[in-house]
């Protein structure tokens, strides 16, 4: 039987490698008192830790640790203190106190398999991404073949990872796992057991959820100013009936064209008051007939609906979820049990989830993709430098429809009066028999096409979903709502697509970026993506403008440009791909 133990290790640990303490500290102590095969150790780092950007990390730690013990003041606190503050929390600590743990317990025969995983959190107490962590650890332990035994300890590290280490050992009742604690370090642990009410409590609710494949027969929403955690809900399980409780300033009345005919019921509530929210829910139920299978969706509204949510769930046995989209699961609160989210496959959903009113006009098909465009495309990518000379003339020539013969920076561009189009140059000799729009196409409309080729082969390879170009949304006269400033001041979208979690706009610029182009697609992001937007500036060359840089920084988007294009596409892929096989294997 291979016996796992898995634990976080602090500061007490650290400093002990280091010859700081009068111990060998919790974790050397839990090995010596216990025959383990494999140790997973996990390690908080800071979030502003780049061992790619400090080189010299490990000579300057070498260094100044020897001068310590070298000067015998291994046991001043204050001195010691000093290193364990610049150092603790690092990759550079986290290799030393591997090797210096691998050296005093790998045996010779290779029994023992100690290996130490890199966390960055938020926070030091970042219980969110500190549950998450355990939870993958577990994941990874109930992947392997054989019988095991998972020990945690609860000992090393801060109370919130104690604490959730215990939270999560609910999450595997198929393992057969222990707790264990330190009272006194320099002892050996003591197996622990979880409260009796928390092992019922289990139990109980891991029964109601035996049926989830089913579905529900109502759904209670919490629904506030995000709105994706309804869809979310709306999409992941099915329910003959969908009631949103929300404030007077967040109307559920969008949700609608989700439910495919099912029922809709809108209840308005007070978001702060966490008591009138419970009693709404439990007033409501009461009208149900025996036996109606509940859910209640806690990832929207605020805090105080969530506690008024759950705790009518407890009380009325309904099925309380979460949607946790940094992750892409869905946890079954009192449970734990958990499934990946359903994803979303058309960027429609997050555009008309969002849009107030506005429609479609232009499903962003690519019409025209032959292969002589993509070769003029192709030949304006390559000779950027010269076209961007002509632009002023260009875009004048867009403002209006007439035929034009321009010569340009080694090209010759022809718009005939029955809008056939000729390029010659570079060793093209196109004609093309219908294209009105080639002014536009010549002003810059060629990069979003450009883009649009880059992303193309990534949707055919299924890393991306539905790519689209000139996404463009209008107001539908039908709609009968009040329309909010958010659905009109930004309706087109140059490229969008969708990881299947994420809406990705791209905002494509074949000349100068200005600030108010950064800030106009940062809006979009927000309006359209949520809290899981992403934007991305794509531009033939990189902003001269410092100014221009920060807003972009500032605003969390991804830059692409110039030569480095296809290769800064290539990494945001291939981290879209990562992270999809990540998901799949935590399944």
């Amino acid at each position: 039987m291979r016996k796992f133990l898995l634990t976080w290790y602090g500061l007490t640990d650290f400093r002990a490698s280091l010859g700081f303490e009068g111990t060998d500290g919790p974790i050397a102590g839990a090995l010596a008192a216990d025959s383990y095969s494999d140790v997973i150790i996990l390690g908080y780092t800071r979030a502003d830790n780049n061992p790619s950007e400090c080189p010299e990390d490990q000579k300057a730690f070498s260094a100044e640790l020897d001068s310590i013990h070298n000067s015998g003041h291994a046991k001043d606190w204050m001195t010691t203190g000093s290193f364990v503050s610049k150092f603790a929390n690092t990759t550079v600590a986290h290799e030393y106190f591997l090797t210096w743990l691998q050296g005093k317990f790998i045996s010779r025969d290779g029994s023992v398999s100690i290996h130490l995983k890199s966390e960055k959190l938020r926070e030091l107490n970042d219980t969110e991404g500190i549950y998450a962590c355990a939870i993958r650890a577990l994941d990874w332990v109930a992947q392997q073949s054989g019988e095991k035994l998972v020990t945690l300890y609860l000992s090393p590290g801060t109370p919130v990872m104690a604490f959730v280490w215990a939270f999560a050992a609910l999450g595997h009742p198929e393992l057969k796992k222990r707790l264990i604690a330190s009272p006194v370090i320099g002892k050996a642990p003591e197996t622990i057991s979880l409260p009796t009410e928390w092992l019922e409590r289990h139990g109980a609710k891991k029964e109601a959820i035996q049926d989830i494949a089913k579905g529900f027969d109502v759904m209670f929403h919490l629904f506030g100013e995000q709105r994706m955690p309804a869809l979310l809900g709306i999409r992941q399980f099915e329910a003959d009936h969908h009631i949103f409780l929300n404030s007077k300033d967040y109307p559920a009345d969008c949700m609608r064209i989700f439910l495919d005919g099912r029922s809709f019921y809108e209840i308005p509530v007070d978001p702060w008051d966490d008591r009138a929210i419970h009693e709404k829910i439990t007033q409501i139920v009461k009208s149900f007939p025996a036996r109606t299978r509940i859910a209640i969706n806690l990832t929207g509204g605020t805090k105080l609906m969530f506690t008024g949510a759950l705790a009518a769930a407890r009380e009325l046995g309904a099925v309380p979820v979460y949607f946790d989209s940094r992750n892409r699961r869905v946890t079954f609160v009192n449970s734990l049990y958990r499934e990946t989210i359903r994803p979303i496959d058309s960027v429609e959903y997050f555009l008309l989830l969002n849009g107030d009113g506005l429609k479609l006009s232009n499903c962003g098909s690519m019409e025209d993709f032959s292969l002589e465009r993509r070769s003029l495309t192709k030949a304006m990518w390559v000779h950027r430098n010269k076209i961007s000379k002509s632009y002023q003339k260009l875009c004048e020539l867009n403002k209006y429809f007439k035929p034009f013969h321009l010569c340009e920076s080694g090209f010759e561009f022809v718009l005939e009066k029955d809008c056939s189009a000729k390029v010659k140059g570079y060793g093209l000799d196109l004609h093309f028999e219908k294209w009105p729009d080639f002014a536009k196409y010549l002003s810059g409309g060629w990069f979003e096409e450009y883009v649009y080729a880059q992303c193309k082969p990534y949707e055919e390879k299924g890393i991306i979903k539905d790519l689209r170009i000139n996404v463009k949304l209008e107001l539908d006269q039908a709609y009968s709502g009040g329309i909010s400033e958010r659905s009109s001041e930004h309706n087109e979208l140059d490229i969008t697509f969708t990881d299947g979690y994420s809406l990705y706009i791209v905002e494509c610029k074949a000349g100068k970026v200005t600030q108010e182009q950064v800030m106009k697609l940062q809006n979009l992001v927000r309006f359209y993506g949520g809290v899981e937007g992403r934007g991305i500036v794509a531009c033939c060359f990189p902003p001269s403008a410092e100014s221009v840089r920060k807003k972009i920084d500032d605003a969390r988007l991804k830059l692409w440009y110039g030569s480095a294009f296809p290769e800064q596409i290539r990494v945001l892929m291939d981290d879209i791909a990562r992270r999809a096989q990540l998901i799949g294997e935590s399944k």
